[in-house]
């Protein structure tokens, strides 16, 4: 799983990927790849530095769904679909 050691490291690309990331992971497939808690403090760090990403996902990550801290309604790319499913693998998570 992710870790806030991780999660702290991590560009503003990086934040944008793991939100699509962590949210599909956890809205469309039922599992987790890092502790609600992480991905509180992922959210708040995205939020923090998201003007500074130019992720081509990052358009499709709201204010709204920032602030309420999910991205339960967001169409996920399918590049996201098959990197989470490969992380999620190759941790064990799957």
């Amino acid at each position: 799983m992710m870790t806030l050691v991780e999660i702290n490291e991590m560009s503003p690309n990086r934040l944008v990927s793991w939100f699509m990331i962590g949210s599909y992971a956890y809205y469309r497939l039922g599992k987790r790849v890092m502790e609600d808690s992480d991905f509180d403090f992922l959210v708040q760090r995205l939020k923090e530095c998201y003007n500074q990403a130019d992720h081509p996902h990052a358009k499709l990550i709201t204010e709204e769904h920032l602030e309420a801290g999910t991205g339960y309604d967001i169409e996920f790319p399918t590049i996201v679909r098959y990197a989470t499913r490969d992380y999620m693998q190759e941790n064990g998570l799957w």
